[in-house]
């Protein structure tokens, strides 16, 4: 989470959703304030007790299938696994296996946006961005963090997996109308 006190903005950072990017810019721009830990990532529910006014709030969502590939490629790029993707999603859907940080499902999107103002899709994220740079009166481009070189996520699915993504997030593949190979 990224707080702009003079502007009353809340930014909610959902992983591998373009979060760092728009953090950096931020703190870097306007003056924001990154909290760390277990807030870096709250959700709006949950920080809601911490408090007493979020103004005017926004969060970033993505493909769900593009997101979990992402997901995937960040941990393994950091060597802390060690699996192909099939293996990686399989452990990531059964609870006796998805016991370390980042062998569990990324977190499901909706529970951001329902608890936002405005929700920027990754997918169209400089034309969305807009809208927040207005909101800040600050113009300055937005920087790209945390990329990872990879072939497209259509590459990494069975279809066993595809069912398994499409299953876990099926209420936000719905709502944003997201496809497979979009």
């Amino acid at each position: 989470m990224v707080r702009v006190e003079d502007l009353n903005i809340t930014f909610f950072h959902l992983p591998k959703n373009a979060g760092t990017s728009i953090a950096n810019w931020l703190t870097d721009n306007v003056n924001g304030e990154e909290y760390m830990e277990d807030l870096r990532h709250g959700s709006p529910v949950s920080l809601k007790p911490l408090f007493d006014d979020f103004g005017w709030s926004f969060c970033c969502v993505r493909n769900p299938w593009d997101r979990m590939v992402s997901w995937y490629n960040f941990f393994k790029g950091q060597n802390k696994i060690y699996t192909c993707f099939p293996d990686f999603v399989d452990a990531v859907f059964d609870p006796s296996k998805n016991t370390k940080k980042y062998i569990i499902p990324v977190s499901r999107q909706m529970i951001y946006v329902r608890n936002s103002d405005y929700t920027l899709r990754y997918e169209n994220l400089l034309e969305d961005f807009k809208l927040v740079q207005e909101k800040t009166n600050c113009f300055e481009p937005l920087g790209h963090h945390n990329s990872s070189n990879r072939t497209k996520y259509l590459d990494y699915y069975s279809k066993e997996h595809y069912i398994k993504v499409r299953d876990y997030y099926a209420e936000e593949i719905e709502y944003f109308g997201y496809e497979f190979g979009e």
